[in-house]
């Protein structure tokens, strides 16, 4: 290996003009990524630090991956899982294992400080190398629309009860919704109903030529599943919105609480374990992706 791995001081300015010129290069962006953009991106307030690993030839950064750690809650017990994001290999350095040696190397590193797993949803490019070479499981993305149309809505809200936790890997969602309202402060919005909440995006989607407002949900907390409902019209009262959209994977307990899951057209949510009893459900929504 011709090339060295550490971990990278992102707030560095030298750093983070390396990085957003790698990603730049890497994905043939039109231009680079704004100035402190990647430290504001990992910096989550877990329990532990995010950091990132760069690749460097020759003192020159030629690869990079990003750690976003956020904490999670199974049977009692804190773990912080670590999303692999910002995947970035310099086009003229192909072919040297870069992106699956610092893959390789996170593992290490987190092992030894008892982080819990890995997880993400990678792209087409790197999905084939996480869990063909470096033993990721792929769980299925679910997407689910709520229309907003009054006799029909209804018919999306089953009747079963909240599940227990039992053997559940759950993210801290406050952490998690904090970590994106202080990133995206107009687009991020917030529903309370009752003791539950909600979080997610309000955007424009074009439709028919029109812009038409729609809620993307980012994570939920129910403190009783009757809520759900309440919540879910609400976002239709207050924005106005075409449809209101859940996108999940398949192991999350939080879908038995909704009919007409489809599969999604995203690749499925990866993960590897690292020190954390074997788990039977691993519940994620879209909002602890970097990406959303």
């Amino acid at each position: 290996m011709s090339y060295n791995i550490k971990i990278a001081d992102v707030k560095d300015p030298g750093i983070d003009l390396a990085l957003r010129n790698l990603i730049k290069s890497a994905y043939n962006s039109m231009g680079l990524i704004p100035e402190k953009f990647l430290a504001a991106n990992i910096s989550s307030n877990a329990s532990k630090p995010s950091f990132f690993l760069v690749a460097e030839e020759d003192g020159k950064v030629i690869g990079c991956n990003g750690f976003l750690a956020n904490d999670f809650l199974l049977n009692g017990i804190n773990y912080t899982g670590y999303q692999s994001c910002w995947s970035a290999t310099d086009p003229q350095h192909q072919g040297k294992n870069i992106f699956t040696n610092l893959i390789t190397e996170a593992k290490k590193i987190l092992k030894a400080e008892g982080a819990g797993f890995l997880y993400g949803i990678a792209n087409n490019r790197s999905n084939p190398i996480f869990t063909k070479k470096l033993g990721f499981i792929e769980t299925p993305s679910l997407v689910l629309r709520i229309p907003n149309i009054w006799f029909v809505k209804q018919f999306y809200f089953t009747k079963a009860a909240l599940p227990n936790n039992l053997n559940t890997c759950s993210i801290q969602e406050e952490q998690v919704m904090q970590h994106k309202l202080m990133q995206f402060p107009s687009e991020v919005k917030t529903i309370n109903y009752n003791n539950s909440w909600l979080w997610g995006k309000l955007i424009k989607k074009k439709k028919y030529g029109i812009y038409w407002p729609v809620f993307y949900a980012g994570g939920i907390y129910l403190a009783t599943e009757k809520d759900l409902s309440g919540l879910v019209s609400l976002i239709f009262k207050n924005y106005k919105v075409l449809f209101v959209q859940f996108f999940s994977c398949k192991t999350n307990t939080f879908n038995g609480l909704l009919r007409g899951w489809k599969p999604s057209k995203m690749n499925g949510f990866i993960y590897y374990n690292l020190n954390m009893p074997e788990v039977k459900h691993l519940n994620l929504m879209i909002g602890a992706i970097d990406i959303f």
